[in-house]
């Protein structure tokens, strides 16, 4: 069971629009953080349980390329789900060999982020 998903992106408004379609769908059965950097994401990961992930790939400092590759040397547990504009292949082939659950394309549609929320059993249609 799902119940907790961290949304990571250093965008403010971003998060936020992402914070909210989380809530929407998940209700109250799941608790939402969320952190503004691949560094305070690396910290949350490191100190509570976390179920899903949704992550950015492009943020200064530690990216979501790097917050992907550390979270597996550091046996960090968690399906991502990367969210991102960047939709090239060699992308997509690159976080799947981090280790990343699913890619939604950004900015996300409701209707994306449902349908893997209800295959990582966060939701129940």
């Amino acid at each position: 069971m799902i119940s907790s998903i961290l949304v990571v992106d250093d965008s403010k408004s971003s998060r936020k629009i992402n914070l909210a379609m989380v809530r929407e769908l998940t209700g109250e059965n799941v608790t939402c953080l969320e952190a503004d950097s691949g560094e305070v994401a690396l910290d949350i990961l490191g100190s509570q349980r976390v179920d899903v992930v949704l992550l950015d790939l492009t943020m200064p400092g530690i990216s979501g390329f790097d917050v992907l590759a550390q979270m597996r040397s550091k046996h960090l547990h968690g399906r991502v789900i990367v969210v991102s504009a960047d939709i090239q292949r060699l992308a997509k082939e690159r976080v799947a060999s981090l280790g990343a659950t699913g890619f939604i394309e950004k900015p996300i549609k409701i209707e994306a982020l449902r349908a893997m929320l209800t295959q990582l059993g966060a939701i129940h249609e």
